[in-house]
């Protein structure tokens, strides 16, 4: 038996152990290319058993797919198929010139469409955060709601129903930190950097990572920064379409997002419910990551249905 093992490829011995409800130790990441939408490449990180179910994961602005090392690092990778890409624009990701690239919301959907392809998702539960949130929408808006098996939006609802403006001026260091992001010098794109971090949690993190989040901002270029915040943000519309589950998971001490516009979205949306994290900010699956791979792992469960019929 053990011979014949052996002789298996990697992936038959694991399609066999997903059909049993027993997967193999964790899998190594691979990291590699695919060409997104006008050929730009997008960089993509691989992890966890191919055969299992499917999560794909979409980060905010000025982050990427290292914000989510808290899941791809984790017990997970035993069991869920994951997918994390820079967006372009971001991190290792090619980031064009042409405001353009980054304006057309079919343009994000044929990135995820691309990577999907590419990775041999068929029908994943999409965790979208923040900025991500949007592109999330787009996805629906091209491909409808059933190429999705679910969908978890983190400290954001995607435009799907009216925010209340803000409350008050704008905090004085985020005012001073977009009027940095518009400069070509580096000096101002790291002043501007660490204004912004502490906005991206209100608890602890694991070490390092608050340091990556920096890096990672840092290479979104101004040019890029000013396209990304072009990006359609009104998604009402996809509303009556939303047949599908949907979680909402946010922090109680997160600025960016107003609790009644959470409630405004479960009241709105069948099957959607919400999920607050008291002691986290804008990145509860960075600052309480035992509690959001739970419940990720429960929601991904409760809902994946694998490919379409």
């Amino acid at each position: 038996m053990k011979a014949m093992r052996q002789r298996w490829p990697r992936w038959r011995v694991v399609t066999v152990a997903a059909a049993f409800g027993v997967f193999p130790a964790v899998l190594p990441a691979k990291s590699f290319y695919v060409a997104g939408t006008g050929g730009v490449p997008l960089a993509v990180t691989e992890v966890g058993p191919k055969a299992g179910p499917e999560i794909l994961f979409l980060h905010g602005l000025g982050q990427g797919r290292e914000s989510f090392r808290p899941q791809l690092d984790s017990e997970l990778t035993k069991k869920y198929h994951m997918v994390a890409f820079d967006l372009r624009g971001h991190g290792m990701s090619g980031k064009p010139w042409d405001e353009a690239a980054y304006t057309n919301p079919a343009t994000w959907a044929d990135d995820i469409a691309k990577v999907m392809a590419a990775t041999g998702m068929k029908r994943p539960v999409v965790v979208a955060w923040s900025y991500g949130t949007l592109v999330a929408a787009d996805t629906i808006r091209a491909q409808g709601a059933a190429s999705l098996s679910g969908l978890m939006l983190v400290s954001s609802v995607g435009g799907l129903v009216k925010a209340p403006p803000p409350v008050g001026p704008a905090p004085a260091d985020l005012v001073r930190s977009r009027k940095l992001r518009a400069s070509a010098e580096l000096a101002d794109q790291q002043e501007a950097q660490r204004l912004l971090a502490p906005y991206l949690t209100a608890g602890a993190t694991a070490p390092g990572w608050r340091n990556m989040a920096i890096t990672l901002g840092m290479m979104v270029p101004p040019f890029v920064d000013v396209a990304l915040r072009k990006h359609m943000a009104l998604n009402r519309d996809l509303v009556p379409a939303l047949k599908l589950p949907i979680l909402v998971v946010f922090g109680k001490r997160d600025a960016a997002i107003d609790p009644a516009t959470v409630d405004a979205l479960v009241a709105q949306v069948p099957g959607a419910r919400a999920s607050r994290y008291d002691r986290s900010g804008h990145s509860p699956f960075a600052e309480d990551p035992a509690r959001f791979n739970a419940e990720l792992s429960g929601f991904v469960d409760s809902v994946w249905h694998g490919a379409p019929e």
